[in-house]
């Protein structure tokens, strides 16, 4: 097995843990949660997340490093010009995975953080009502942000895909 072949299984490899892992929160945690009381959701959502976000992210990781070391073994003659289809499909992978990256940091660094704000046992009942609320709002922006990362991560296949056509 060559080199090109090595970094191929990798980014192969890596780029399925990190779709099947977008796929496996969108089709089977988000329905499961629905079932859940609200408090039970906002622990879960925590415990899920922290796995999932340093998971995503070193897969990611994974796929990028993989991808630019195809890039540096590929042939020459390949040109990266946007004007061939091969140049086209690697500009628009490298933005997939770049919006992918950003996507999934936002998660880990801003919206899953907002999951763990903690309160207190001793709040008046307008202030619980007003804490759950903050705890719905940042899990449903953690839903739309879960979405968005499987629309691109999904988009991003299919455009992987055409690169054995020729690219896009």
């Amino acid at each position: 097995m060559t080199w090109d072949g090595v970094w191929g299984y990798c980014g192969l490899m890596a780029w399925t843990v990190y779709v099947g892992g977008a796929l496996v929160m969108e089709f089977v945690w988000r329905p499961a949660q629905e079932h859940l009381p609200m408090a039970q959701i906002g622990v879960a959502c925590q415990k899920m997340g922290r796995r999932y976000r340093w998971i995503a992210l070193l897969t990611l990781v994974v796929a990028g490093v993989s991808a630019a070391a195809e890039l540096a073994l590929r042939d020459p003659a390949v040109s990266l010009s946007v004007n061939s289809p091969y140049g086209r499909t690697v500009v628009a992978l490298g933005a997939c995975w770049v919006a992918l990256v950003g996507i999934v940091s936002m998660m880990t660094f801003f919206a899953h953080p907002a999951l763990h704000v903690r309160t207190t046992s001793d709040l008046d009942p307008d202030a619980r009502a007003v804490a759950r609320e903050r705890v719905a709002r940042a899990i449903r922006r953690m839903d739309r942000c879960l979405r968005a990362e499987l629309v691109l991560a999904l988009a991003a296949t299919l455009v992987l895909a055409t690169l054995s056509a020729g690219g896009i």
